[in-house]
């Protein structure tokens, strides 16, 4: 059997290029261009019993993040080699590289001999094995739901405000710009108890005139894509991975981002979005919106290149509306 080469790049010409001169050299090369498809593939040939001899990745992918991908591919399976390559080394960080433990790097341009003596020297130093899976992330043991507020403009905001944020089952409440001026999650047993917490409570405050509720849920996902979350979200929480999953963001700012996506593409759009390093947050929920983000930058200007240049042009994403969260105490 002809060993298997996972080759992962945005460049099609490379692509095409690599996997002729790689079978030529007796390898079967699985090109993709971007770090989701990878993933997916990557997910199919272990399913399969076929793990390829290595992963060849591209730090600059349109969707995830090169070296990001080379720490979940590591994190889950810690046997496999890979290979990073770029065109922009003068770019990268010497000590980010050294620590994601990879087999080999070869700056652009190279030739298929040169990525083969590579491979040669990887298979001399190490017998393919077949790592073992990570642990399932175990299922959540509350519900969740944001609550879109728009309020009365005769009445002061911060007061409303005030009085949402002490209510029991608030984990989050933020005054944001735009038409919501305030997003709220909740959390409780049931979703049932979190439409009776607005419906006995939030819509009974003074000031507040309209509310959107819009419970968080889990969204039907192909079984290779939702393992790849599986393992994504274990890789966050044994630290392999930099993205900040809590709200101690230090000097950053943060927005909102309610997102409409067609429901037959939110097995790529969705982790897409929830795989992108400056996303914080990513929920699928019920109602007029079905995505939920929580986006983080150094500053605003950081978020809308986000949105513009990752979001709003996806396939299958058809609305996006930015809420930029304020800071009401020094307002």
């Amino acid at each position: 059997m002809k060993n298997k080469i996972l080759l992962i790049d945005d460049e099609s010409s490379l692509r095409r290029t690599l996997s002729l001169g790689l079978s030529q050299r007796g390898y079967d090369t699985e090109p993709c261009e971007d770090g989701l498809s990878g993933l997916k593939k990557l997910e199919l040939f272990i399913k399969n019993n076929v793990p390829p001899a290595a992963v060849v990745i591209d730090i600059q992918l349109p969707d995830i993040k090169g070296t990001r991908l080379a720490k979940i591919i590591r994190f889950k399976y810690p046997g496999i080699p890979i290979i990073l390559i770029t065109g922009y080394a003068d770019r990268l960080n010497p000590e980010e590289i050294k620590d994601l433990k990879v087999n080999a790097f070869l700056e652009k341009p190279f030739s298929t001999d040169e990525l083969v003596d590579q491979f040669e020297g990887i298979i001399k130093k190490e017998k393919a094995e077949e790592p073992a899976v990570a642990a399932e992330e175990q299922d959540a043991k509350s519900e969740s739901a944001y609550v879109l507020i728009k309020t009365n403009r005769d009445v002061d905001l911060f007061e409303i405000y005030k009085k949402l944020y002490y209510l029991e089952n608030v984990v989050y409440c933020d005054a944001t710009k735009g038409d919501y001026d305030i997003f709220l999650l909740l959390q409780s047993d049931t979703h049932e108890s979190l439409e009776k917490v607005c419906d006995d409570q939030i819509k009974r405050i003074n000031g507040v005139d309209e509310i959107d509720f819009l419970p968080v849920i889990r969204p039907i996902l192909e079984e290779s894509t939702a393992n790849i979350i599986n393992v994504a979200e274990d890789a966050f929480s044994a630290g392999s991975l930099d993205l900040v999953k809590d709200r101690n963001l230090g000097n950053r700012v943060c927005s909102y981002v309610l997102v409409e996506a067609e429901k037959e593409r939110i097995d790529t759009v969705y982790p897409s979005l929830r795989l992108n390093e400056n996303i914080v947050y990513c929920d699928y929920t019920g109602g007029k919106f079905n995505i939920v983000l929580l986006i983080h930058g150094s500053y605003f200007n950081e978020i809308d290149r986000v949105i513009q240049e990752k979001i709003i042009n996806m396939e299958g994403v058809l609305r996006v509306k930015e809420y930029p969260i304020i800071n009401l105490f020094e307002m």
